[in-house]
């Protein structure tokens, strides 16, 4: 396959979708265009035979153990960010829509975070290893991509935390050799979000 090709699809997926999506020319649900690129970049890979049972497996519990300490890190740091500068949404969710708040956690880590980091880890360092030569400029380049993926929430705050989780899910991606240990992370992270109230910059009603 041709780098133009690649190059012409990367630009495609990572950069003219969210900017149709911020500029309000595609008028339907965000979360579809989400499902319809993974069902895309699944077929590619699966295509490609580059699926293998290999991804899913975790073969360190030291990952998870990482990832354990990042979360409590992240619900400390973003749980004290909201009480100070957002009282107004700290833990509204759990609080005053319980079982909102249950379907969220369910549901999150399936319809969002498995399909962001299948495209934005697996597909993407799978895919385009070839038209980079440096894992340093993929890994920067990927945090680009999924911050770009975000500016259909119209704010800052979003952009950047997009911008250094993606550096994290890429290291741990990458170190770990698993999609499963980011998926889990990617899921918890979200959780965290979702339960402190600093959610409200990904999309969160109140």
């Amino acid at each position: 396959m041709s780098k133009l090709y690649l190059w012409s699809e990367f630009v495609a997926i990572f950069f003219i979708m969210p900017l149709l999506y911020f500029f309000e020319l595609i008028p339907i649900h965000k979360g579809i265009p989400l499902v319809l690129v993974f069902i895309y970049c699944f077929i590619v890979m699966y295509n490609k035979k580059s699926i293998s049972r290999r991804i899913f497996r975790i073969k360190s519990f030291l990952s998870l153990k990482e990832v354990a300490v990042k979360s409590l890190f992240l619900l400390v740091v973003s749980s004290l960010w909201v009480y100070i500068f957002r009282e107004d949404v700290f833990f509204h969710l759990p609080l005053n829509n319980f079982w909102f708040w249950v379907f969220i956690v369910l549901t999150y880590p399936i319809w969002s975070a498995f399909t962001q980091e299948f495209i934005y880890r697996f597909f993407f360092y799978q895919r385009y290893r070839i038209l980079f030569d440096s894992i340093l400029l993929m890994i920067f380049v990927n945090a680009l991509c999924f911050s770009m993926a975000h500016i259909i929430f119209r704010n800052w705050v979003a952009l950047v935390f997009t911008f250094v989780g993606s550096i994290v899910f890429s290291l741990t991606y990458i170190r770990s050799k698993s999609l499963n240990v980011v998926f889990i992370e990617h899921s918890i992270y979200g959780n965290i979000f979702f339960t402190n109230g600093f959610g409200i910059f990904f999309y969160l009603p109140l």
